[in-house]
């Protein structure tokens, strides 16, 4: 979260943090928006060690992505009660399908080993923005279906985060040795 691959990766996570994360902020309260960061952050790791082990992962990817669905779990509560939802959804899922897509793209077709995108980390950030932002974010009208779901999607999350946390602690050997 703290390193980042050059000025350009750095630049474009600080951008996308202030273009999504601000508005979701003012709108859900800075510690919600914090919770569904963290957890992308997690998760991205967690997920890119068990997907995508011989990846370098570096900055805030995760992170990023689910500020991103953080933004559909908004479309998702607050569909009704939202100006023109579906453009503002087409809109995210065109972006982060495109990114995730060129992500994939570039992860199979550089040479350069050492420079891969962990992809992986794009997608675990953009399933736990969604998990925790449905169960965390502010809901204008709360439906019993809605309570229901957020319960859902953060058992589903917890699990997920525990089943990758066992994986990682219980099979070693699945991992590349270090290189110190």
């Amino acid at each position: 979260m703290l390193t980042h691959a050059g000025a350009y990766h750095i630049f474009f996570n600080l951008l996308i943090q202030l273009l999504l994360g601000v508005p979701l902020e003012m709108v859900h309260k800075w510690w919600r928006v914090l919770l569904v960061y963290i957890a992308g952050v997690v998760a991205g790791s967690l997920g890119s060690s068990v997907s995508d082990p011989r990846v370098f992962l570096a900055g805030a990817s995760g992170g990023v992505y689910a500020l991103i669905a953080a933004h559909l779990a908004t479309v998702i509560l607050n569909f009704k009660e939202m100006d023109m939802a579906w453009i503002r959804l087409f809109c995210l899922v065109a972006f982060a399908g495109t990114d995730v897509g060129v992500a994939v793209y570039t992860r199979y077709t550089e040479g350069d080993e050492g420079h891969k995108v962990s992809y992986a980390a794009h997608i675990a950030g953009a399933l736990a923005g969604l998990l925790v932002g449905v169960t965390f974010l502010r809901n204008l009208v709360v439906h019993r279906w809605e309570v229901a779901l957020g319960r859902a999607f953060l058992a589903l999350f917890l699990l997920l985060v525990l089943a990758a946390v066992l994986f990682n602690a219980l099979y070693g050997e699945y991992f590349p040795p270090s290189v110190i």
